[in-house]
């Protein structure tokens, strides 16, 4: 654990460092860069408190739209609860309600804020949901996956290398690295749902989301427009990498799976 603190808070850094010509989220620091993100566990670990198909009910839509209204993340979704006359504050004690009487009232007041959240914050809200590997899990472990420090792996990263072309460079199995990697995301997924932070269904869900672009994700440069989005389109936006030969992987938000 004290390995991926360590990784969150290099990752906080280089995002923070890199300013965008938008504005940060309506809750960042006064000059923070537009693609500031708190240094919360949650966030970076994908640990949604809610249920993606119940949030795309109430603000009566589907999931497919909601990825593509948040390809812009200066969106945020309380403008699309708005329209159907939801108050943000109420839509995510709904959103939160199965948490009720199941874990402590502080810890259901930190998930109600985590959703109200969610809905306020449209660079968080798309992370969290669609940058399916910028979060602490690798760079923690880059010494065991690809044999080298979490600086070396980063800059690699930063210096053009997909993480299979890493592995060729470290001479390690490819086939290896993925299923390591794999492993990783699986882990997180289960400390999310023990430490009630999301449900098992929505820790199954961005698991199964996080799979499908694996493959993706080990063929990729980090986005040149945006390198500390470890998985982002070549405008710098949520979509696959830049891999044509694997299909959906073409730096498309719309291709990628829902």
């Amino acid at each position: 654990m004290m390995r991926r603190l360590c990784a969150l808070a290099v990752l906080v850094a280089l995002a923070v460092a890199a300013a965008g010509a938008q504005g940060a989220d309506s809750l960042a620091p006064a000059g923070a860069a537009h693609n500031w993100l708190p240094k919360e566990g949650w966030v970076w670990m994908h640990w949604l408190p809610f249920e993606e198909p119940e949030l795309a009910r109430a603000l009566g839509t589907t999931s497919a739209a909601i990825r593509a209204y948040l390809s812009d993340d200066d969106h945020v979704l309380a403008t699309l609860a708005s329209r159907r006359h939801e108050d943000v504050k109420a839509l995510a004690r709904y959103l939160t309600r199965r948490f009720d009487g199941r874990v402590p009232a502080k810890r259901l007041a930190a998930l109600r804020w985590r959703a109200e959240r969610m809905l306020t914050q449209g660079h968080l809200a798309q992370h969290v949901l669609y940058h399916t590997f910028h979060g602490p899990a690798v760079p923690a472990h880059s010494q065991q996956l690809f044999g080298i420090t979490r600086d070396a792996f980063i800059a690699a990263r930063q210096q053009g290398l997909s993480p299979r072309q890493l592995a060729a460079r470290e001479h390690r199995d490819p086939a290896t690295v993925r299923a390591g990697v794999a492993a990783l995301l699986a882990d997180e997924a289960r400390q999310g749902v023990r430490s009630l932070s999301q449900s098992g269904a929505q820790a199954k869900r961005m698991l199964a989301r996080q799979t499908a672009d694996l493959d993706c994700w080990m063929a990729s440069p980090l986005p040149k427009l945006d390198p500390n989005n470890p998985f982002g389109g070549r405008d710098g936006g949520p979509g696959h990498g830049v891999a044509p030969h694997i299909p959906g992987c073409d730096g498309s938000v719309i291709a990628m799976r829902m």
